[in-house]
């Protein structure tokens, strides 16, 4: 899966809009719109902004190689789960 389809889908996970992002990572919705539409490509700097914020790898995010592999939904339902209350989980 290509990078800007996973961040879509990180993002759609999360609930988080691309203009909400783009100015979580002070940059132009344009710019991230081109990342998401893989037009774009962010340097690595921004890949390890967007790691951080959306609390997954950058290589979960390039693609790199891992045997062990976790689509962007599960993450998403991690991501989920973790929000929740030990009561709720």
């Amino acid at each position: 899966m290509a990078f800007g389809e996973k961040l879509s889908e990180l993002l759609e996970g999360r609930g988080i809009t691309q203009k909400e992002f783009a100015l979580t990572l002070n940059i132009a919705p344009t710019t991230l719109n081109g990342y998401i539409k893989n037009k774009r490509q962010p340097d690595f700097e921004l890949v390890k902004r967007i790691s951080s914020v959306l609390e997954v790898s950058a290589d979960f995010l390039l693609d790199n190689g891992s045997n062990f592999n976790i689509t962007s939904k599960e993450i998403s339902l991690i991501y989920k789960l973790r929000t929740l209350s030990e009561e709720q989980q």
